[in-house]
């Protein structure tokens, strides 16, 4: 399959505004920054990352979004247009816009260039396939393989490192989990690690669920795991110890009551990507649905939520 690559080159600061509207037209984005952000905002960025400064903007921010083949490009092209014309966006004359085609095959190996092995938590270590033999691990680490592929979520993302952290801390053998959304399927590979073998892991996207596949089946818990492809929880009639959501904000308020529900009584509700200016409306929200707030967590203008239902 080919793909339809459309590279916006902005600055920093109209980083939310083009996520919160590309992820309403296409099923997901990859933000690049430059050299010089990276350092600034990453710990230990030396340690996490072996980067080639060749293949990041040479300033400020690049986002990439992606279009697979049978969609219409010009149409996207006119959205993406209409949008940066009308939204209250810094340096409007500096934003470029390009577009090119490229090969699912070609994509897929451009994560190699620059996604290595790192910590993420006390224990969690990202290790990708092509990393696995040469990777040095201590007795405690629970090694999470990864490939992305053409799926989100890798774990270098605040959003994702934050929901491993509070699986790190509260995911028992016992437990019935939910992840929405799962992407590569990282956030279900991390609960396999700390014992659930009760798993669920749902997404829209058919290209983001045979990712998650192949990863389930690199990190040998596929037979623990259900593949569904779900919008949301509106479907879904089990009940759960754990739902997880590591979406956007918006999404996430749209799930707040259906979630509720879908939980045991005590259960508990992790739900990441959610930008620091939504925090307080999400929690608003969960705790007029009957939600307790256990512990936010935030990293980079970016904020995770657990709550339990009380």
């Amino acid at each position: 399959m080919k793909w339809h690559e459309v590279s916006i080159s902005t600055t920093k600061s109209n980083e939310d505004a083009f996520s919160l509207f590309l992820n309403e037209i296409a099923k997901g984005i990859s933000v690049e920054h430059s050299l010089e952000l990276l350092k600034k905002d990453v710990e230990d960025f030396d340690d996490k990352y072996r980067l080639d400064a060749s293949m990041l903007p040479e300033r400020d921010i690049r986002i990439l979004v992606y279009f697979d083949e049978t969609e219409d490009i010009e149409d996207k092209l006119g959205k993406i247009d209409t949008f940066i014309e009308g939204a209250e966006l810094d340096q409007k004359g500096d934003i470029q816009v390009e577009r090119k085609t490229i090969d699912e095959e070609d994509w897929e190996n451009e994560w190699k260039k620059y996604f290595h092995s790192f910590r993420v938590s006390e224990n969690f270590v990202i290790v990708p396939s092509w990393e696995i033999d040469d990777y040095e691990f201590e007795k405690s680490d629970k090694l999470i393989k990864l490939d992305p592929g053409m799926a989100f979520g890798t774990g270098d993302h605040p959003t994702t490192s934050m929901c491993l952290k509070f699986i790190e801390r509260i995911v028992e053998p016992k437990h019935k989990i939910i992840d929405v959304g799962t992407g590569s399927g990282i956030l279900t590979i991390g609960a396999h690690l700390m014992g659930a073998r009760d798993l669920k892991a749902t997404d829209i996207d058919e290209l983001s669920l045979k990712v998650a596949r192949e990863n389930f089946e690199l990190n040998e818990c596929a037979s623990d795991v259900t593949v569904e492809t779900g919008d949301l929880l509106t479907t879904e009639d089990d009940q759960y110890d754990i739902v997880i959501a590591n979406i956007l904000a918006h999404i996430i308020d749209q799930m707040i009551d259906d979630a509720f529900e879908t939980l045991k009584f005590g259960g508990v509700f992790i739900a990441s990507g959610i930008i620091t200016k939504r925090r307080d409306d999400i929690i608003q929200h969960m705790e007029k649905t009957g939600f307790d707030i256990v512990e936010v967590l935030e990293d980079n203008g970016w904020v995770s939520i657990m709550a339990k239902k009380a």
